[in-house]
């Protein structure tokens, strides 16, 4: 045995260091004191241990980062956008995607629409532990179509990749690989050649000030307010007291390009102000640009003010 401290010098009336002894009942040591050859020797033992309880598997642990990390509304604006500006020859077309946890657990109802917010599908998503396939294991039952094939998810790095077996040939338009992360959810189907690219949305509300009063001046405006729009390409719209449909648009920019050579063009939130004509078309007026992480955004054209934001100053917490 290996002495745990030694000391030398008169045993006589030694007693271990208080700091010694509050060591040894915090980490469940039986301690003894002895003397040999002029030395008091303090001798730690191990003692006996509970166990704390039984390890789980990694994929029930999967499991709950998964069903935390589903629920949000996604959109592919910013793919179907630059598959347009880079003239791919099959751009993919703009989707949501809006998931919600049911009632039941472990259970989730994923909707899919077009830009029109007409229901493409509604699936009703079950996940379990899978002991067999070490892996989470999702049920996929689509309200028009029934049954589809499972996937089972594993964890990569920093996100989710779940696959379809092989040899399962249910409905093409049901996804036969998934991947999750923190901000993306990527769908495949057998029937599209090219991956769904969703990014999760925020939500934001906005007012307009018109004209754009700023610098403390004290000048007459109307206000615009409770103005509800996401972070991926959504608008939001009103008319103006002079007839004037105007609208603000939120687009969280993903770059997947540079927009120049020998330059890396960072990906920004970015607001934009519009304007609708009666025959339809548009104008943008302008736009401003900040982080992408930003949780509030603002522009001032003068005749127009703008501010989205995601907590509002009537709530937020004052600070220094």
């Amino acid at each position: 045995m290996t002495p745990a401290s030694t000391i030398s010098g008169p045993t006589q009336d030694y007693l271990p260091p208080p700091t010694l002894c509050a060591r040894r009942r915090h980490t469940h040591l039986r301690c003894m004191v002895g003397a040999a050859l002029g030395l008091a020797l303090t001798v730690c033992l191990p003692a006996t241990l509970r166990a704390q309880g039984q390890d789980s598997a990694t994929w029930s642990r999967d499991r709950q980062v998964i069903e935390a990390l589903l629920p949000g509304f996604y959109s592919n604006a910013n793919q179907a956008y630059f598959d347009g500006r880079r003239q791919v020859a099959q751009p993919q077309n703009r989707y949501n995607v809006a998931i919600e946890a049911s009632e039941d657990a472990h259970v989730f109802i994923a909707t899919r629409t077009d830009t029109e917010g007409a229901v493409i599908s509604e699936q009703r998503w079950s996940l379990f532990d899978d002991e067999a396939k070490r892996a989470v294991r999702m049920e996929i039952d689509d309200t028009q179509t029934g049954v589809q094939c499972p996937i089972w998810w594993i964890r990569d790095a920093a996100q989710f990749s779940a696959t379809a077996a092989t040899d399962c040939t249910n409905d093409p338009d049901s996804p036969i690989a998934l991947s999750l992360a923190q901000q993306q959810l990527w769908w495949s189907s057998r029937q599209s050649d090219s991956t769904i690219k969703l990014h999760r949305s925020r939500a934001f509300t906005c007012y307009a000030d018109i004209p754009g009063v700023g610098g403390g001046r004290d000048e007459p405006y109307t206000r615009y307010d409770n103005l509800s729009l996401h972070d991926q390409g959504a608008e939001t719209w009103f008319t103006d007291k002079d007839g004037r449909t105007l609208g603000l648009r939120l687009f969280n920019v993903d770059w997947p390009i540079n927009n120049y050579e020998g330059y890396f063009t960072r990906d920004s939130l970015v607001i934009y102000v519009v304007e609708k004509f009666e025959d339809d078309t548009t104008k943008e007026h302008g736009y401003a640009f900040t982080l992408p992480e930003a949780n509030r955004i603002g522009i001032n054209l003068k005749w127009l003010l703008a501010s989205c934001f995601m907590v509002s100053g009537k709530v937020d917490t004052p600070t220094m």
